[in-house]
């Protein structure tokens, strides 16, 4: 471009001055001219593509950098995670490892409080906050620096994070994690004047041990994750066991706990009869759910998997409370009955039962043999060293105990022998047939005659029949349970049966 001007310059000159240009010299300046403003064009034609290709390369750099990084928070995301470990597992492949899952609880409350924009500001927030915390854990995988402070922490989307733990030399070490960001993160937020609280839960799952894929340990800690967060003092690592139970099935053991506060509850009864003088030995009680949205649920509908998922010993607590105070109430209306409670073989074990008991029977002024309790020859398998000192310790107190569904397991009569029990349960499978089978007959006269030499009762359940009552008294059991004497009903409405009852059958 400078040639060129110097070249129109000449020629602008030579004309002011009047002095001829030949032919041959102007040609010659013109295809001077030209040629510079081919190469001026030649030139600008690549600083144009030059900067379209500087253009393309920022863009292309932004996009791969929002493809590997949550738009909200700004922290690496799943594939930036799946990328990192590819890479890692391939230089070292023998060493273990664990997968902390991170999830922010009660945030959809966040949401509707503030709207969208200041909740992805607290999001936001709170996932710095996080990797803060993480500072100190050098064995967590840095996936980037920012200003020299090294990035740990992973946005899996919404409110999920995660964490990679190198745990070969700390086998405890991301529940040593989990728990200090459960304890130390959440702080409440100030967001226009109003104080935000939330929550951690974490999961874990551990490489190579649940999984050597990116997707089924994610699976298995967020498996963990819910146990951890519903099912209260559970352990936040997978365990082969969670894999059966689904996410209704956690969802109704949680609202189980609710319910057992919510007056959600009810107890129902079924009296234990004398057959031979009517008198009213007993009422078992049965727990039933009145479910906001599922109805009257049965025992069968959830005690079995309250029992697993550690549920159980709350509802235990509560049904053994409403069992000593209908005890006292019964007691203040002159009417005398004991109640019979099932406990389960977690309940057996555990060790503050008996405190619960004599807390009961204190505040309620109840003679502990008032109240009988109920267990299955399951519940003394698992730990039968720990059952039977728990079984000692609950016949020292006082308290009645009975042998359910005895004949369905496995009770050898030397280990019989040494159970500090009083009654034996013959189970309503044997009961109902007793009349016309001789098989079921023959086992519930040898039940009862091996109970009589040791010296314990019979309680005949399921009796529905005057021929099936008629026949265990010639048998030589006395204490029958079943339709035939009172369908189950709430226990609230016992005292005033006993009084129809004892009415009706007056001698």
């Amino acid at each position: 471009m400078r040639y060129l001007c110097l070249g129109l310059l000449f020629f602008c000159t030579a004309a002011q001055a009047q002095q001829p240009v030949s032919s041959l010299q102007l040609i010659s300046l013109l295809s001077g001219l030209l040629l510079l403003a081919f190469i001026y064009l030649f030139k600008l034609r690549f600083d144009v593509h030059k900067l379209q290709q500087k253009l393309a390369t920022k863009k292309n750099n932004q996009l791969g950098f929002y493809s590997l990084h949550d738009d909200i928070s700004g922290f690496p995301n799943k594939f930036f995670l799946q990328q990192q470990l590819d890479e890692l597992l391939k230089r070292a492949p023998e060493q273990s490892y664990s997968l902390l899952l991170i999830k922010i609880s009660q945030f959809d409350q966040v949401n509707q409080l503030l709207g969208h924009s200041n909740s992805n500001v607290i999001l936001a927030q709170i996932a710095q906050r996080i990797n803060e915390q993480l500072k100190l854990t050098d064995t967590a995988l840095t996936f980037e620096f920012r200003q020299q402070s090294a990035i740990r922490l992973c946005h899996l989307g919404g409110v999920d994070f995660a964490v990679w733990l190198d745990s070969t030399d700390k086998q405890h070490l991301a529940e040593f994690v989990a728990d200090e960001l459960e304890k130390n993160v959440p702080e409440p937020m100030l967001v226009h004047g109003c104080a935000v609280e939330y929550q951690l839960h974490s999961g874990i799952a551990h490489y190579p041990q649940h999984g050597t894929q990116l997707s089924e340990l994610l699976e298995r800690a967020y498996l963990a994750l819910q146990h951890h967060s519903w099912l209260q003092g559970k352990s936040q690592v997978f365990s082969p066991e969670m894999l059966h139970f689904t996410s209704d099935k956690l969802s109704l053991m949680a609202e189980l706990r609710q319910a057992i506060g919510e007056g959600q509850l009810a107890l129902y009864v079924q009296p234990q009869i004398d057959m031979q003088s009517r008198e009213v030995l007993a009422g078992e009680v049965y727990v039933r759910w009145r479910h906001p949205s599922r109805g009257l649920m049965t025992p069968d509908s959830f005690l079995a998997l309250a029992e697993e998922t550690g549920v159980i010993y709350p509802l235990t607590q509560w049904v053994l409370k409403e069992a000593v105070a209908m005890i006292a109430q019964l007691a203040q209306s002159q009417q005398v009955s004991k109640i019979a409670v099932n406990i389960s073989s977690k309940d057996l074990l555990h060790d503050e039962l008996i405190d619960t008991l004599e807390m009961l029977f204190d505040k309620y002024k109840v003679k502990p043999q008032q109240l009988m309790l109920e267990l299955k020859e399951q519940a003394l398998v698992a730990e039968p060293a720990r059952a039977m000192s728990m079984m000692q310790r609950l016949h020292r107190l006082g308290v009645e105990l009975a042998l359910d569904d005895f004949g369905t397991g496995f009770s050898s009569l030397a280990y019989l022998r040494k159970l500090p029990i009083q009654h034996v349960k013959v189970d309503c499978s044997f009961i109902g047939d007793l009349h016309r089978s001789d098989m079921h007959s023959a086992i519930t006269g040898a039940i009862i005659d091996m109970a009589r030499n040791l010296e314990l009762g019979v309680i005949a359940e399921g009796v529905e029949e005057l021929e099936v009552e008629q026949k265990l008294l010639r048998m030589g059991c006395q204490r029958g349970q079943g339709f035939l004497y009172s369908r189950p009903f709430e226990l609230s409405g016992f005292a005033v049966w006993l009084k129809q009852w004892y009415q009706q059958n007056a001698k």
